[in-house]
């Protein structure tokens, strides 16, 4: 089965505080926040050049669409957030 990958561009907002984030995604990721069902791999990464220096991201590996589907709904037809992240 084909694996699938995600990735998502974070932009902070002006005068936010990079160190502040870094340290948010650590403690989620401490809290096992992002121990998802058929995530088999997550990377966040920070630009060195380019249009996209300085700026974040971050690569999400899925198992397989299957699982992706499972937990964020189909493209088509996406599952509405957790009430906890509204």
């Amino acid at each position: 089965m084909a694996r699938i990958i995600s990735v998502h561009e974070y932009d902070l907002k002006p005068g936010s505080n990079p160190a502040q984030f870094e340290q948010a995604l650590r403690d989620a990721e401490a809290r096992g926040l992002f121990d998802l069902p058929g995530l088999i791999a997550h990377h966040f990464v920070k630009g060195v050049k380019g249009a996209r220096r300085n700026a974040y991201a971050a690569v999400w590996i899925y198992e397989s669409r299957e699982a992706w589907e499972r937990l964020w709904g189909t493209p088509e037809e996406p599952r509405a957030p957790s009430p906890d992240y509204s």
